[in-house]
């Protein structure tokens, strides 16, 4: 089999967990023997210039790059709206969701009709929205489309990623003018409306299949699009790295002048989506010197953190990342979007209990309330969870070992792949 694999942007060495999911899924499956190309663009990461306006830098050089078995083919950014044109493009989307909360109220944050609200507020929406959308946010390649248009006869089957970039809407429609079967990696957050247009929902009722990250995103693409055929596949862990016996907690803590401490630790980007405004105001709640919470991602909103009880540390390489989880007492992401959360699995490979929001609903579906962590969604009840796991090692450590079977059995890369390969098989035997 042969597959065709087209990603926004797609490294060996690129660190945000879509990145990585793409990249290692890619990587198992050549090792199960399929021959997979990548096209991509030569970005590595966006440049927000507005709401829904992104500019897409060419950074890596055009071209071919042979990677663990893996053919990337890379192709310029053709097109990035100007930043006072994309400005523009995202007030008027803005404007038209001012609107439409003026007709349909505000759904409360946890509500569970809000996927529903999303829904009624898309379907609703002038098209002319989604054109808008999909122009500001691209990335357009035009170079990237036409080799597809080319080379699609050569492929069995096309995977493409992922919400909310306009790549999806591209090659879902070039597969079904060529009548390919084309199976789409959504990283869907159903709780952020900015994933929520027709172009998406269309993409979702008319491909061959959709890899679901969780069973809550499963049951919303059946209930949503009933002419989809979603699977329930997740992010897989990389074992080998963090089951390393060589992970050492005391050396992270010895290099960043932590010993003595309680630590709660943070892994995420920097920005109001992923809340580390909330887990800074738990951890000061629960007000003792002894109790840290160290966070750990790229900052993207800039704002400095004033708290004498959190440490930034912005990025860090991998090796202190994965001593960071072994050093913490506690894992605590209450991030309100989510396709996943890999770093819960990450956590939970090094036996830890894990804290999410209760509001993010892909989340809530994989950690067992009470189990194997807590589900929480206000600072107060995050600052009680946190300080009952600080005070009782043997529940925290009851805890971190059910994560760890859970993610052994369930979420490795090799269990994953395997689910990936059999339905690309199952998919591409109906042609």
């Amino acid at each position: 089999m042969k597959a065709l694999h087209i990603f926004p942007f797609f490294g060996k060495n690129l660190v945000t967990g879509s990145e990585i999911h793409e990249y290692i899924l890619t990587k198992e499956l050549v090792k199960l023997g399929i021959e997979i190309d990548v096209f991509t663009t030569c970005s590595k990461k966006v440049n927000p210039l507005a709401a829904f306006s992104i500019k897409w830098d060419n950074e890596y050089p055009e071209g071919l790059e042979k990677t663990d078995g893996i053919n990337i083919y890379r192709f310029k950014n053709t097109l990035s709206v100007p930043k006072i044109i994309g400005q523009v493009l995202s007030k008027l989307v803005i404007n038209r969701w001012i609107k439409e909360e003026n007709r349909y109220g505000i759904m409360v944050k946890g509500s569970p009709n809000l996927i529903d609200y999303y829904y009624l507020r898309t379907i609703s929406r002038p098209v002319i929205y989604d054109w808008l959308t999909m122009l500001g946010r691209g990335p357009n390649s035009f170079s990237l489309l036409y080799r597809v248009l080319k080379t699609i006869k050569n492929y069995d089957v096309i995977l493409v990623g992922f919400v909310p970039f306009a790549l999806i809407w591209q090659l879902t429609f070039i597969c079904k003018l060529f009548k390919k079967p084309v199976v789409i990696l959504a990283l869907f957050h159903p709780e952020d409306l900015s994933h929520h247009f027709k172009a998406f929902y269309w993409c979702f009722s008319v491909a061959s299949g959709i890899l679901a990250q969780t069973p809550y995103s499963l049951k919303l693409f059946k209930q949503y699009f009933p002419g989809s055929t979603p699977i329930e596949v997740g992010p897989g862990v990389d074992t080998a790295s963090f089951g390393d016996n060589k992970v050492s907690g005391d050396r992270f803590r010895s290099k960043y002048g932590l010993k003595g401490k309680k630590l709660v630790l943070f892994v995420g980007r920097k920005e109001p989506s992923k809340r580390y405004d909330i887990a800074i105001e738990a951890v000061d709640l629960i007000n003792d010197n002894r109790i840290k919470l160290v966070i750990i991602g790229k900052d993207i909103d800039k704002k400095v953190i004033s708290s004498p009880n959190t440490i930034y540390l912005g990025e860090i390489p991998k090796a202190d990342l994965m001593d960071a989880y072994d050093a913490c007492d506690v894992f605590l992401l209450p991030s309100e979007y989510e396709s996943f959360g890999m770093v819960f699995l990450e956590a939970w490979m090094r036996k830890k209990p894990v804290i999410g929001n209760s509001f993010c609903k892909p989340v809530a579906s994989i950690i067992q309330d009470g189990e194997d962590g807590y589900l929480c969604a206000s600072p107060e009840k995050i600052a009680y969870r946190l300080a009952q796991l600080i005070c009782n090692p043997t529940l925290a450590k009851e805890m971190g070992e059910k994560g760890y079977k859970k993610t052994i059995s369930r979420y490795t890369w090799q269990v994953i792949a395997r689910k990936v390969y059999d339905f690309y098989y199952k998919i591409t035997s109906r042609q």
